[in-house]
């Protein structure tokens, strides 16, 4: 092959190159996604219930392009603009709908990936997606969302099995871990006692050790306050550590375990559940009186056992005196 055809070619490949995907970094906030075998759908789920209520809660952040093509226009055309679209109202209204939404999606393509609200990262493990946000408080959108799928029993995803908002992203290395927690964890457990539990997973990992981080991280949380206590069953917090391959993700879940692990498809299926838990609870209320009267009876049996045990030991005195 000559010189020139070897040109080429480099070239030509070189400008077909594809772009180097968003990969998970120390610094990010956003949400840790899993799924079962079905990336694209599960952030297409993502994406869609992320965007429905951050539009709620926080209002739409796309600049439209109609609305950026006004902004050019002198007030006498916005006038004579204003004056047809008037005239125009009722008569195309599903054609108007379309274009908002393609001009909607046009926005979000031309937006810098920088100032996306959410952008999907890439974190080299299957079935484990992250968006990365620009929001300050993860947490506070997530809580919606579960909130209200819990409340309605509503089922909005199909492939998007649990989303956990994540607070901090550091590397994968104790000194980092219990430096970045510390001041993660001031922020929950400084002020009132609170009772916690810290629930930790790794995936493509084995440096970190899951004995090494709770302890560590349950040291930090009783130095805040001693009031702070561990419940593994209903803790009012749930501290979340996730390390995947050489980064670790943390954050400060509210109600973990009443909202099934913030796993939306239990959520909505935790109907049945509660309704057999109140049962439970109504039928126990009457067998409580009989284990206390068995507690008695169990004292009172014991008791008679002390008993003839001293008089045992009586009569085997007197037996050796006699003799």
């Amino acid at each position: 092959m000559s010189v020139e055809k070897r040109k080429k070619n480099y070239f030509h490949n070189f400008g077909n190159k594809k772009q180097k995907p968003f990969i998970l970094e120390p610094g990010m906030k956003g949400f840790l996604c899993t799924c079962n075998f079905s990336e694209k759908e599960c952030i297409r789920d993502a994406y869609k219930i992320l965007n429905e209520f951050s539009d709620e809660i926080y209002g739409s952040d796309i600049m439209k392009v109609s609305d950026r093509d006004n902004a050019k226009l002198s007030p006498g055309e916005k006038d004579d603009d204003i004056n047809k679209a008037e005239q125009s109202d009722g008569e195309d209204d599903i054609s108007t709908a379309l274009n908002k939404e393609i001009n909607k999606l046009k926005a979000e393509h031309l937006k810098p990936v920088n100032a996306r609200r959410f952008q999907v990262v890439h974190t080299g493990v299957k079935n484990v997606v992250f968006i990365r946000t620009t929001l300050e408080n993860p947490v506070e959108l997530v809580s919606k969302i579960v909130t209200e799928m819990h409340k309605t029993k509503q089922q909005r995803t199909r492939f998007l099995l649990r989303l956990l908002p994540i607070e901090i992203v550091c590397k994968a290395n104790m000194n980092d871990i219990k430096l970045k927690a510390d001041a993660l964890l001031e922020k929950y457990f400084a002020q009132e006692p609170k009772t916690f539990s810290i629930v930790f997973n790794r995936h493509s990992n084995k440096t970190i050790r899951r004995g090494d981080v709770i302890e560590d991280l349950a040291d930090i949380i009783t130095k805040k306050n001693p009031g702070n206590k561990a419940d593994l069953k209903n803790p009012e917090l749930a501290v979340i550590v996730e390390v995947i391959r050489g980064t670790c993700l943390m954050c400060v879940a509210p109600d973990y375990y009443k909202f099934r692990k913030y796993n939306l498809i239990e959520i909505c299926n935790s109907k049945q559940a509660t309704n057999d838990d109140k049962k439970a609870v109504t039928a126990s209320s009457e067998p409580e009186k009989e284990t206390e009267c068995d507690a008695m009876n169990v004292e009172a049996e014991e008791s008679l056992n002390e008993e003839d045990t001293v008089t045992e030991k009586a009569t085997d005195h007197d037996a050796e005196i006699n003799d």
